[in-house]
């Protein structure tokens, strides 16, 4: 049998009558990396079946290091021990441990031992890499390298896979996608997990925007919530945030700020004026053209209303 068609079958895994993991042929195309997505149990049991495969390279989450040896002596035992061929100074650039290459192990943090564990991932030379959970606890530069790192072995004609509990973080690094419950292997749709990756993304994004207006008093700044703002005048090209009856000098320009404070139910009452809509009280006619917004609070602040406003403002309130 040719590399390009090497077979290997998980069995089913039936304890008390209930099937833990369904018996799959693991997908086989050369070059390609595809993520399975599974629950931590069946993960656990895969690795258990395939880590005395002779064929494949089983990287291990947790596999030990030989924490008296400095990053390049394990390195070289690695190498020497499955007689590679590997160029160490190449690897240790990949992996972003160019600095820690003399640093024993045992003297590393848990994300720089993992660069290592990928470290030597690169100096395997099997036809088959399976990856458990390569994402798990990593930071994003870490995260980085990981893909790089399987980036490189595809490119060797490996066939990787990835096995990992969250799938959003195979994503980005899968060729095909497969998720595996109880019916078996199924294949993913990547492009609409991708969607709606990004589409989770973005709506997150939104849940957590911060918004903070910046003002300046003598030699300190001062940064206010939108809700504290009751209004915003600017005149002569000077931007004072007022609140709670005090002014406040802002460098933003009225533009900046009304982009910045719609969103917040801030309105655009005047050229020179935005006004925080949630402490409006009154909306006052003073003369056929002539109009004020008078803000909650013992000492009525009166706020210009211009009259092409007043039509926008009526909608907004439902008036």
């Amino acid at each position: 049998m040719t590399e390009e068609h090497i077979q290997i079958t998980i069995p089913e895994s039936v304890i008390g009558g209930v099937t833990i993991c369904p018996s799959f042929e693991l997908p086989s195309n050369t070059g390609a990396v595809a993520g399975i997505y599974s629950d931590v149990e069946q993960i656990s049991y895969i690795v258990q079946q395939l880590q005395h495969n002779n064929q494949i390279n089983l990287h291990f989450r947790k596999e030990g290091c030989y924490e008296r040896l400095t990053v390049i002596e394990s390195l070289k035992y690695e190498r020497a021990l499955y007689n590679s061929n590997a160029v160490l100074e190449d690897i240790i650039k990949i992996t972003g441990l160019m600095d820690k290459k003399n640093v024993k192990i045992k003297n590393l943090n848990e994300v720089q031992i993992q660069r290592v564990r990928f470290a030597k991932l690169l100096i395997h030379e099997h036809p088959i890499h399976i990856l458990e959970e390569p994402f798990q606890n990593l930071d994003i530069e870490t995260k980085r390298i990981v893909d790089i790192v399987i980036t490189t072995l595809k490119e060797r004609g490996c066939i990787v896979y990835l096995l990992a509990n969250n799938l959003e973080d195979m994503i980005g690094s899968s060729d095909q996608l497969y998720r595996l419950d109880s019916k078996g292997l199924e294949p993913l749709d990547l492009q609409e997990e991708r969607k709606e990756s990004e589409r989770i993304s973005e709506t997150e994004n939104q849940l957590i925007k911060l918004e903070k207006i910046p003002t300046k008093l003598n030699d300190k700044f001062i940064l206010f919530n939108p809700p504290e703002i009751d209004y915003i005048e600017s005149v002569d090209g000077l931007v004072n945030v007022y609140v709670s009856g005090d002014s406040f000098p802002c460098t933003l320009t009225l533009n900046d700020l009304e982009q910045r404070l719609v969103p917040f139910g801030f309105f655009r009452c005047h050229r020179s004026y935005i006004v925080n809509l949630q402490k409006v009280r009154e909306i006052v006619t003073w003369t056929k053209n002539s109009y004020s917004l008078i803000l909650s609070g013992n000492d009525r602040t009166h706020v210009p209303l211009s009259k092409s406003k007043l039509v926008e403002l009526k909608k907004i309130v439902g008036i």
